[in-house]
């Protein structure tokens, strides 16, 4: 074995950790965590429902941390006690023996370690929303202005192949998306939709996607035609509503994470509803796929919607209107 590698215990720490919380720290800290593992095989110094070590910091640096200074050891337990990973006690049988005794607060660490997860998940999600803005093609751009509330006809059919009857409540015309289930019972019957798993009813789905686009706002008050317009769009949303999180939905030829297009597909509301209605209307002689085109221009209603009328307000501004 060469001489430069160790014939003795290695330092070990956690990369993670090291990286949260410093290199001197994650070392003490497992440090620490071996002498407990000791005492806890020994069922030596175990107080107030935990285990505990100690030692002063002279014999911390001296017998364990002998490659630090006694500053840096010191400063070390001292920014340890301070961020909480360290709890502190005293046990000793001589009150006037001040050394402290050490345990390790496990909440704390679990604290830390869900925090990572979360900002972990936020980045891959960041990551893929970016990757699948950057493909999807941007035909919303030769939209014209929609005006709110003004959809006196319905979407027009632009399949024949694949229409289906639809049997919501306010309609038995033609369908301009693949079949989809309008009950319970058959949304159940063996689980699946497209080989993904199923964890939620479609009716449950679908009903809470009406209510929170306006659907059941404009048909309580007799504007069939508008609610049966967001029907078509919803029945298509629902269908990866009911997926498990884990699930993949295929957006523009990219295959997400269904907890990705979930999440936005809970954030439509009305407005953006709108804007699908006229985008899928202006559009339908560019449209091969629409259950395809519908996903994706629902996933990217809410960024597409924005920057389009702010595209439009900087137009009229540029023209001095």
């Amino acid at each position: 074995m060469s001489m430069y590698l160790f014939d003795e215990q290695p330092i070990l720490a956690n990369k993670t950790l090291a990286r949260e919380i410093g290199l001197n720290e994650a070392l003490v800290l497992q440090q620490i965590n071996y002498w407990i593992e000791i005492n806890k095989r020994s069922g030596n110094n175990y107080f107030e429902g935990r285990y505990w070590t100690y030692n002063s910091i002279r014999a911390w640096q001296e017998n364990d941390f002998d490659y630090m200074s006694i500053d840096t050891v010191k400063r070390t337990f001292s920014k340890l006690e301070k961020m909480g990973y360290l709890i502190v006690g005293n046990f000793n049988k001589d009150p006037r023996d001040k050394t402290k005794w050490y345990t390790i607060n496990d909440e704390k660490l679990e604290e830390l370690y869900l925090d990572i997860k979360n900002r972990k998940l936020k980045k891959e999600k960041e990551i893929i929303e970016k990757k699948a803005n950057s493909t999807l093609p941007n035909a919303l751009d030769e939209n014209a202005p929609m005006h709110y509330g003004n959809m006196p006809q319905p979407l027009p059919e632009i399949t024949t192949k694949n229409s289906t009857e639809i049997t919501s409540d306010i309609s038995s015309n033609t369908s301009f998306h693949p079949p989809i289930y309008d009950t319970d019972e058959k949304v159940i019957r063996d689980g699946m939709v497209d080989g993904n798993r199923k964890i939620k009813s479609y009716k449950t789905c679908l009903e809470e996607l009406r209510e929170s686009s306006g659907y059941n706002e404009h048909y309580s008050i007799g504007n069939l035609s508008v609610a049966k317009s967001y029907d078509e769009i919803l029945k298509v949303l629902a269908d990866v509503m009911v997926l498990d999180p884990n699930d993949t939905v295929t957006i523009n030829q990219l295959k997400m994470p269904a907890y990705v297009v979930q999440e936005r597909f809970k954030e439509l509301n009305e407005f953006h509803m709108e804007y699908l209605v006229d985008t899928i209307r202006n559009n339908q002689s560019k449209i091969r796929n629409v259950r395809a085109f519908i996903l994706t221009a629902a996933y990217n209603a809410l960024s597409d919607m924005e920057a389009h009328y702010t595209a439009l307000v900087s137009y009229d501004m540029k023209e001095g209107y």
